[in-house]
């Protein structure tokens, strides 16, 4: 019997066989445009080539993009269309109050550490400056994640968070590294850091996490840990928000007009089916 996550990866390449797009042996398109609603605009293109996560095409090399079951491309998938067209309808969909002035994916705000800044998945830039950072996950809360933090996130003592103004997430950093607190499914850790490198950013923010729900004990137990962690996170006042793809998809829904029907046909067809 098949895992919650296989199921899911089943289900992609049956979408894409329905649709004609070939695939190779690992689920991954032979062209990136296959896997895609819209192209990349010229801009996204460039976020992604200059992110660390090896997401496009190069050298002759496949891109992680190219997997039928790529978070990265379901994000693309849902937001790149609205980056090329008024987002408006988006913000009603995501109970926003402000209007969206901008949409960018993978971008980097640095934690203060050497070495690599995180990369968040979407950013939506608010017209009062304020930013929705997204982390975006398909399968990867059902696979492998590290239990604990590099060491240099500790070393000499330092609370990195705690001097950024987030006590609270200083304290769970602490409990998940000295094994405390054990997050099973949720990347607990990838999150926390995304938090500091916000906090460091000079914006106003939030931290939104949305996440492809499976069926199963383990899609209830991730949705209870992403729950859990989010009443931690707001004891800072992070105002962290989980949010699954299939509710993002019916509030996208609900409020768009006919014009949007080939997008939304796509998505519910492909994803949401």
């Amino acid at each position: 019997m098949r895992s919650p996550a296989g199921q899911v990866r089943a289900r992609q390449r049956e979408w894409a066989r329905s649709q004609g797009v070939a695939f190779d042996d690992q689920g991954y398109t032979l062209n990136l445009e296959d896997n895609l609603y819209v192209p990349l605009s010229n801009a996204s293109m460039k976020e992604f080539e200059q992110g660390d996560g090896a997401e496009l095409p190069r050298d002759g090399e496949r891109g992680k993009m190219q997997a039928l079951h790529s978070s990265s491309a379901l994000a693309c998938n849902v937001f790149e269309y609205w980056r090329q067209r008024d987002p408006a309808p988006l913000a009603e969909a995501l109970g926003l109050t402000e209007s969206i002035a901008e949409i960018r994916f993978e971008q980097k705000y640095r934690t203060g550490l050497p070495g690599n800044a995180p990369n968040l998945d979407v950013i939506l830039a608010l017209t009062s400056g304020r930013i929705i950072a997204i982390e975006s996950k398909f399968l990867e809360p059902y696979g492998r994640h590290p239990a604990q933090f590099n060491p240099k996130y500790f070393e000499g003592g330092r609370a990195y968070w705690k001097s950024a103004g987030l006590k609270c997430c200083q304290d769970l950093a602490h409990q998940i590294q000295g094994a405390e607190r054990n997050f099973r499914w949720l990347h607990a850790q990838q999150l926390l850091k995304h938090a500091l490198g916000l906090a460091r950013s000079g914006h106003e923010w939030a931290l939104w996490y949305a996440w492809h729900e499976v069926e199963g004990t383990q899609g209830a137990e991730h949705a209870a840990e992403a729950a859990k962690f989010g009443e931690m996170l707001d004891l800072d006042g992070i105002g962290f928000r989980s949010m699954t793809y299939q509710d993002m998809f019916m509030r996208i829904r609900a409020v768009c007009t006919t014009q949007h029907q080939p997008y939304l046909d796509y998505l519910g067809n492909r994803y949401f089916a």
